[in-house]
């Protein structure tokens, strides 16, 4: 059975491996697909930047978090909260 060590370090090691493959293989003998990657990392590093932002917002406002400009507003308008 895999342990949750054995497992965080083979996905550390397939990271820098794929790293390793990509710079050698990939970056260094065609540009484009540099550069086609590159943009294609940030399209989809963007978009889970903003996927998640949005999660953790919707979490935070289930918990109130979120709700605090609204209950300044209200106490301010004269309620009692």
């Amino acid at each position: 059975m895999v342990t949750v060590t054995d497992f965080v370090i083979e996905l550390v090691t397939s990271v820098i491996d794929l790293i390793v493959i990509f710079v050698t293989e990939v970056a260094l003998r065609d540009p484009l697909a540099f550069v086609s990657f590159l943009f294609g990392a940030l399209f989809v590093g963007g978009a889970s930047a903003v996927l998640g932002y949005l999660a953790l917002g919707a979490l935070g406002y289930e918990f109130g978090i979120g709700d605090l400009a609204a209950q300044s507003r209200y106490r301010r308008a004269g309620g009692e909260r």
